[in-house]
């Protein structure tokens, strides 16, 4: 696959991409970015010697990804894999600034420490925070016109408040698609993803039948469910449709996006589409994909390399691939978005060398390509994965079409503001709540289910007039 035919496709859906020069993001002198739009960028010899601690929840690329040897022992295979510390490396080499690598798991591990304005974290990857939460713990990294300048419409996808970007994410990738192992499929009577979900749902049976689960969900958590705010816009063949919830009393109803889109979720459970046993962690997930016990995945192409990397010794990686999610009704979508975070915490003394460490990464085009990400910053030559050849010839010929991730704006705030009224917002509640209201042993039955969907609809609607939100245009 070649990269420019991948940026001519994603230039001509967003209309992206055509600015003339390359202007770097800004940095403040005194170690603050409160005003971003009147900084200047700090001198890398000024800050020799100076160490920075970086949090990231990436740690696959820092101890490298868990492989397994020809007697089946788990490893990290560091000398291949571990991208952000060799880069750090090299960072350190060029700038004579010090990198000191933290693995965390996800924002719990942060959160105290900043409620407490630690200064012990500079820069941290952790993407699952609030808005509110952005703002209170994150530097502010330059303005929305300004990422705007330097990532095209991409930039105003980025956690952002008030016009301020908080978290910087300088790679851009199709997203939440199906992760799959072709060997699976094709011994279920597949050569590629179905098109259409009737064909689809004929292949997870398929794949079932061979006593193979058709999807890994890891469902002992609740964030893998997230990945339904995005195939609701599938649903819809409309990226907007988590804001337009405003335009409804009843979201969670199955004649809405939302509501169709989780009962397609819960049917597919009840079909015995999912893992029989609820995963113990998020790796041993992506292990059933590698080694076949599972098809697939539905994630975005940020778990691919992931469980590339897991597959057993004497198979090729490269049956893992990345395909869309097939037609749900209104035609056949992927989704375009910023990718990977990188964030300065608020409360660091050492702002400009953190700034400094990642404008690195988003100058390094080959970094981000190894993470599974394509560099998007004006002026860096992007590297295209070869994960995104599936995807790419199938937007080339027409046969799939992007949606370009949308803005947190005025309507999303709105309702994610009735959600968390509604006791829906947390950990993904709005999904939960009706995909677990499903007995497996009972299949047919529906019933908690519907009930289910009318108690969310009237929490959703009670709020939504208390609050006095309605859709803007």
């Amino acid at each position: 696959m070649k990269a420019k035919k991948l940026l001519a496709i994603l230039t001509a859906v967003t209309v992206i991409l055509s600015l003339a020069s390359c202007v770097e993001p800004q940095t403040g002198t005194g170690g603050t970015t409160n005003d971003p739009g009147k900084t200047t960028q700090a001198d890398p010899s000024s800050l020799k010697g100076t160490t920075i601690r970086v949090y990231t929840h990436g740690g696959n690329r820092v101890l490298g990804e868990e492989k397994k040897d020809e007697k089946g022992n788990t490893y990290r295979d560091v000398e291949n894999t571990a991208f952000l510390k060799y880069l750090a490396e090299d960072f350190t080499k060029e700038t004579g600034i010090n990198v000191e690598l933290n693995v965390v798991t996800n924002e719990d591990e942060l959160r105290p420490l900043f409620q407490v304005k630690d200064d012990s974290v500079d820069v941290f990857t952790c993407p699952n925070w609030s808005l509110e939460e952005w703002k209170a713990f994150c530097e502010p990294y330059c303005t929305v016109d300004e990422g705007v300048e330097l990532y095209g419409e991409y930039a105003r996808a980025m956690p952002a408040v008030d016009g301020i970007v908080y978290s910087i994410m300088p790679g851009r990738a199709y997203n939440q698609a199906v992760v799959y192992n072709e060997e699976v499929i094709k011994a279920a009577g597949y050569d590629k993803i179905p098109a259409t979900l009737d064909e689809f749902n004929k292949m997870c049976e398929a794949i079932k039948a061979n006593g193979v689960t058709p999807i890994s969900m890891h469902r002992v958590e609740n964030w893998p469910l997230a990945t339904v705010q995005d195939f609701a816009g599938y649903v819809a063949g409309n990226a907007n449709v988590f804001a337009e919830c405003l335009k409804t009393e009843n979201p969670f109803s199955e004649t809405a996006p939302f509501g169709k889109t989780i009962k397609i979720y819960t049917q597919w459970k009840a079909n015995g589409f999912f893992e029989p046993e609820v995963y113990t962690d998020f790796g041993v997930a992506m292990d059933s994909v590698a080694y076949g016990r599972a098809a697939m995945m539905l994630f975005g192409s940020w778990v691919v390399p992931q469980i590339q990397g897991r597959v057993p010794d004497g198979k090729d990686p490269a049956i893992i691939k990345f395909a869309p999610a097939p037609d749900f009704g209104a035609g056949r979508f992927v989704l375009a978005a910023p990718a990977d975070n990188w964030a300065i915490c608020k409360f660091s003394k050492n702002k400009d060398a953190a700034r400094l460490f990642i404008e690195y990464i988003a100058n390094d085009a080959q970094f981000i390509a190894d993470s599974g990400f394509i560099a998007n910053k004006k002026g860096v030559t992007p590297i295209v994965p070869d994960l995104y050849s599936i995807i790419d010839d199938l937007v080339a010929s027409g046969d799939c079409k992007v949606l370009l991730q949308p803005a947190n704006d005025a309507n999303s705030l709105a309702n994610q503001e009735v959600l968390t009224e509604a006791g829906l917002w947390a950990d993904y509640k709005y999904v939960g709540l009706l995909f677990d209201s499903l007995d497996v042993t009972k299949p047919d039955d529906w019933s908690a289910y519907n009930k289910q969907v009318e108690v969310q609809n009237n929490a959703y609607k009670k709020y939504k007039e208390e609050l006095g939100l309605e859709w803007v245009d």
